[in-house]
């Protein structure tokens, strides 16, 4: 059976709660893995004028009959990176790449060349 048990308002500010639960999971690592995250994000955005995200997910589980809780963050990122330029290239018949035409003759401009003086 679920109940809706609404937590007692306090007079703590906004995001305390939230915060405290950051700093207890593993020793404050997240809230670092946070900083840096929203730091690489911020750059990336700025150089290249992409748009990108920063996701923290909170799987919360309850263990036992106790008031044993299992809490798992996930942290997701999309950094946006600098566009690469289209290359034309060909494909061999061993699916290696090649810069000319592999089914196209070549010219050997360096042959030596006869030359003929009237």
């Amino acid at each position: 059976m679920v109940t809706n048990k609404k937590l007692n308002p306090t007079d703590a500010p906004a995001g305390e709660r939230f915060f405290q639960a950051l700093r207890d999971l593993h020793d404050a690592e997240l809230l670092r893995q946070l900083d840096v995250g929203i730091t690489e994000l911020t750059a990336a955005v700025m150089e290249t004028g992409g748009k990108g995200h920063l996701t923290l997910k909170v799987a919360v589980s309850k263990l036992g009959k106790e008031r044993q809780v299992g809490v798992k963050p996930t942290l997701s990122r999309s950094i946006p990176q600098e566009e690469t330029r289209l290359r034309l290239l060909y494909a061999d018949e061993q699916g290696r790449f090649c810069v000319d035409d592999p089914a196209q003759g070549v010219f050997d401009f360096d042959a030596p060349r006869k030359v003929t003086v009237s």
